[in-house]
């Protein structure tokens, strides 16, 4: 049935937002796996001198947060879109929020390391448009 409702402006806008949602829950996934796997960072690349004047010593507890919040969140997020669930827009709008404050965070503490931060910014930012705007009534429209 959704596969049909994609022909519509609605259905194309729900599909969008499930894409990403897909795309920051599994990127959040991976990364905040490789993290607490090696909390050195190593493996992605990104020196533990990176958290000098952060509260962390490690990558332990932000590839948690990653895991969890960007990850697990917005995978579960996704469901909810597919379903066209009444709730969708409200916890789309809310993992885009925690991304956007993630990246925030993530650059004021460690500073501009990488074309990621931007780009997973932007992914947040369309997410939190897309669920706070797009959902009239709990639902996409089906027009």
């Amino acid at each position: 049935m959704f596969m049909r409702e994609i022909t519509s402006k609605s259905g194309m806008l729900r599909a969008g937002l499930l894409l990403i949602q897909l795309f920051n829950g599994i990127s959040g996934i991976v990364g905040g796996f490789l993290l607490v796997k090696d909390p050195s960072g190593a493996g992605l690349r990104m020196p533990l001198s990176w958290l000098d004047g952060t509260p962390f010593s490690s990558y332990l507890v932000p590839g948690l947060v990653l895991l969890v919040m960007n990850g697990l969140g917005n995978l579960g997020g996704s469901v909810y879109t597919l379903l066209n669930h009444k709730n969708a827009g409200k916890i789309a709008a809310f993992f885009g929020a925690v991304m956007m404050l993630w990246i925030i965070s993530q650059v004021s503490w460690i500073g501009y390391q990488s074309g990621l931060q931007p780009l997973y910014f932007v992914t947040g930012l369309a997410q939190l448009i897309l669920g706070m705007g797009k959902y009239r009534k709990g639902k996409f429209n089906q027009s």
